[in-house]
This record gives structure tokens, sequence and C-alpha cells, in this order.
């Protein structure tokens, strides 16, 4: 009853946020959308289906198939698609880039629709889970909903994940199963990877919450590290932060192990010998001209924001 009354509180509270965004949007437009062009603009997108699974729908991280052609369409008529693969200096283009988190399978139908397209992307997955683990995230979601106590992202660790799963039934393992995913497996990760239009880059091996991972913990789970997994030498140096956070101090700890561009945070900015570039999420809130542009708008000014509290 209380995760109830809490889900139809965040429905009433995105569809409020998705109102105001596209508002924003009209306003943005009318001034000319200052600051558009001023930047590489990054989107990032999850599952891609009709039917998504509840983790994936309780997030709000998934677009239908319909929509999913519709963002598309919008993006081609208003951006240039920026191609990671040609240019060593494509960080300094201005036009969009497309990526996509976690190894959805529904990801691998978007990215062969993209090929024909010749539209190139960035899928960031974690091999963990591409071998048939959980996702941590989704473990984390699952608890709360089935103890409805807190979802908390920074609970997503090696040792809590381990603690909870040794506490789950074969009943609750199926159920897990069924609130998350489907993820890609080996097979459909090497076919992803054969797209020409296609980049792998770096997610952890699990959905790890950066800030919650010592050290040592962060260097063992960057995917370029990793012992036994030979898709290790397909992972290019490009990070992307699960749940779009981590510190400075851990962007200059990775970027040490040869990593060159971070996705995360809401600010364009330089640390170390590393690029950091913020991302929207593509969801279903975005589907009109107008709610796209709110969405950049919003970003633009946080980042300005930001910046100015660094000065």
């Amino acid at each position: 009853m209380v995760n109830h009354i809490k889900h139809l509180a965040r429905l009433a509270r995105r569809k409020i946020l998705n109102k105001v965004k596209w508002f924003i949007g009209i306003i943005y437009l009318i001034l000319g959308t200052p600051g558009f062009r001023s930047h590489i603009i990054a989107f990032v997108f999850h599952e891609i289906g009709n039917s998504p699974r509840e983790h994936a729908r309780l997030t709000n991280t998934y677009c239908t198939n319909e929509n999913f052609s519709k963002q598309i369409d919008l993006l081609t008529k208003n951006f240039k698609f920026i191609d990671p693969r040609n240019n060593t200096n494509w960080v300094d283009l201005t036009g969009c880039l497309l990526t996509f988190d976690d190894g959805y399978l529904g990801a691998l139908e978007a990215a062969k629709t993209l090929e024909v397209l010749k539209i190139p992307s960035i899928h960031f997955v974690n091999l963990e889970t591409i071998y048939g683990q959980f996702n941590s995230s989704a473990l984390s979601h699952f608890k709360s909903l089935n103890s409805e106590g807190d979802f908390n992202w920074f609970k997503s660790t090696p040792l809590i994940m381990k603690r909870t799963l040794s506490h789950l039934s074969s009943s609750d393992r199926e159920d897990l199963q069924e609130f998350s995913g489907p993820y890609m497996n080996p097979v459909q990760l090497s076919e992803l990877n054969s797209l020409e239009y296609t980049t792998l880059g770096d997610h952890f091996l699990n959905h790890w919450y950066a800030e919650s991972l010592t050290d040592t913990e962060t260097l063992e789970n960057l995917s370029r590290n990793a012992e036994g997994f030979t898709e290790k030498n397909l992972i290019h140096p490009f990070f992307a932060a699960p749940h779009g956070s981590i510190s400075n101090r851990k962007i200059e700890l990775i970027s040490k192990q040869g990593y060159d561009v971070f996705f995360s945070g809401t600010s364009w900015m330089k640390i170390a010998n590393s690029c950091v570039i913020p991302r929207i999420d593509m969801n279903n809130s975005i589907s009109s001209k107008a709610s796209l542009f709110g969405a950049i708008a919003i970003l633009v000014l946080r980042s300005k924001r930001k910046f100015k509290g660094l000065r």
C-alpha cells in the first residue's frame, strides 16, 4: 500500500515536470535556443520496446518503439550526428551523440535500426549482467518494493548485493529475473559489436553506484581491467557513470587507467586529461520538439549554474 501511494505520487510529479519541460521548450525555441550549439549534446537511452519489465517501467527508463522512432526523427531534423569512430577530436564537435546504457536486449534492436540509418551510437554495458548476473540496481529496487522500504541507488555495491542475494529464495530469484532486463547475452553483445556504427563503452562490471565503492572496488570493476572477460578488449576508453553520478576525484582515479571521456553530471568540463559530458535521459516524456528542447534548455541552465558555482 505504501509503495503504491509512492508510485502514484511519482507519476503525478512526472506529469507536472513533463508539462514544465514542454513549456520551457516553447520559451527556449522562441528565444532562439541560446547555448544550443556551444557543446556536444549527448542523449542516453535504456530499454527500447513496447512491453518493458517492471524495473524499467517504474524507473521510467524506457521508450516505446513508436516514440523511439519519433525521437530519432526529431534528432535527425535538428542535429548533425557525431561519430566517435572516425574523429579523434569528436568531443570538441557540436551536434548530438546517441548513447545506450545497461545492455538491454531492446538496445540491440534499436542499434540495428540505427545501422540502417547510418547513425552511430555508444553502448555502455555491464559485463556481469551480460553473463547472467543480476543487475545490482534492479536488485536494490526489487528488494525495496518487496519490503516497502526506501529505494536508494547508493546501496548498489558488491558487498550489499552479495548479502541481499544470500537471503533470496529460488522463487525470489525467478521473480527478480522477470522484474529486470531482458539484457543481452554474450552472443548478442558480439552481434551488437559487429555493427559498423556501434561502439562499446564501460559502465562498470555491474550497475554499481560509484560513490559507494572504495577506490580498490572502483578499479577492480572497470571492464577494461576485468579478468575472465574476453569482451574487455572490445571496450573503448569511454566511461558512463551508473545513475549519472561520479565525483571529480573518482574521475581522476579512473582516468589514470587510460579512460579519456566520461559521461556524468550536468556540466561539460575537463578533469585532468579527460573530458566530461553530461547527458539527457531519453524516455517517453520526450515526444515533441518542445519537450526535446525543454530538456536541452534545462541542461544548459544547470551547466551554467554549476559553472558559476565553481568560480
